[in-house]
């Protein structure tokens, strides 16, 4: 059982097939059971049991639970995870691919699969995790939780932060964030040039399935994103403004650069509203602006 949001276990155990590259710490598995079974009879589920690990630990635990994976026949992106299981699971663990750090269809199991996330691209990486955890979240009973753990990656100068992008799409309440020490990596028998810092942590989201189905969550993050527009277009008004009090013209020449970039036809239109804001915005006279003091 977790007693605090950092954890580390130098050996996997005995869990699993320790030849299937990817595999994690049974240890975490059993720690996330542990933590948040909350019905000793409910289902626990994983859609992509790789090697074994999740299976072999709750086999030990003396849980109810149901694997499968694409080299099983299963397709996260295809099919219903919830009419596959029968029934509506009370946890689910997941450990998806990192994007295509390691490759399994074709290396680990089989001919490369199209459906194998580890062979996608990235924006074709994006919608599908996005696609697979609102599966997941469908499947949950209410109140059920689901932990997926994701680590990130760095390749040619840009780092890619996985475990932050599901947060950002996951239909559920996250109620908690396990950073897990990463060992025995294959990075870490190389010889990097520069002051690289090594990723040698992965995390463990946990979410929590309320009431509404995932699509609602669709419309929710679309009023969000708006929302984040809209408070954009305010930072950057207020960023011009800073120190100065400007005519409307001068506004709008030193906002053209930002609005280049912006979908926004009628953006002279949007800065005028943002103005209007006076908790941020003081109108000194007819078209001239100061920020609220």
């Amino acid at each position: 059982m977790f007693n605090a949001s950092v954890c580390s276990y130098p050996s996997r155990g005995h869990w699993g097939n320790n030849k299937y590259r990817g595999n994690c710490s049974g240890f975490i598995v059993k720690d996330f059971i542990e933590s948040f079974m909350r019905n000793k009879n409910g289902l626990v589920a994983d859609p992509s049991v790789g090697g074994g690990t999740s299976e072999d630990v709750a086999k030990e635990l003396g849980v109810r639970f149901k694997g499968t994976d694409l080299h099983r026949g299963f397709n996260l992106l295809t099919d219903d995870f919830k009419t596959h299981l029968g029934e509506e699971a009370h946890l689910v663990w997941w450990h998806p691919p990192y994007w295509d750090m390691l490759q399994y269809s074709g290396k680990e199991w089989g001919e490369p699969n199209k459906w194998d996330m580890s062979r996608m691209d990235l924006p074709q990486f994006v919608e599908s995790l996005e696609l697979a955890v609102m599966n997941i979240h469908d499947a949950c009973e209410k109140g059920g939780h689901y932990g997926i753990l994701m680590g990130n990656l760095r390749r040619d100068g840009n780092y890619y932060n996985l475990s932050s992008l599901v947060e950002r799409i996951a239909p559920g309440k996250l109620v908690d964030e396990i950073i897990k020490m990463q060992y025995n990596c294959v990075s870490d028998r190389r010889d990097y040039s520069g002051r690289l810092i090594r990723i040698a942590h992965e995390k463990l989201l946990v979410f929590r399935r309320d009431k509404a189905p995932s699509l609602v969550f669709l419309m929710e993050t679309h009023r969000r994103a708006m929302n984040m527009v809209a408070t954009t277009w305010k930072a950057a008004v207020r960023r011009v403004l800073q120190g100065k009090t400007m005519k409307l013209d001068e506004i709008y020449a030193s906002m053209e650069p930002f609005a280049q970039h912006r979908q926004n036809n009628h953006w002279q239109a949007k800065v005028r509203q943002v103005l209007q804001d006076e908790r941020f915005f003081n109108r000194v006279e007819t078209g001239v602006y100061a920020l609220a003091q």
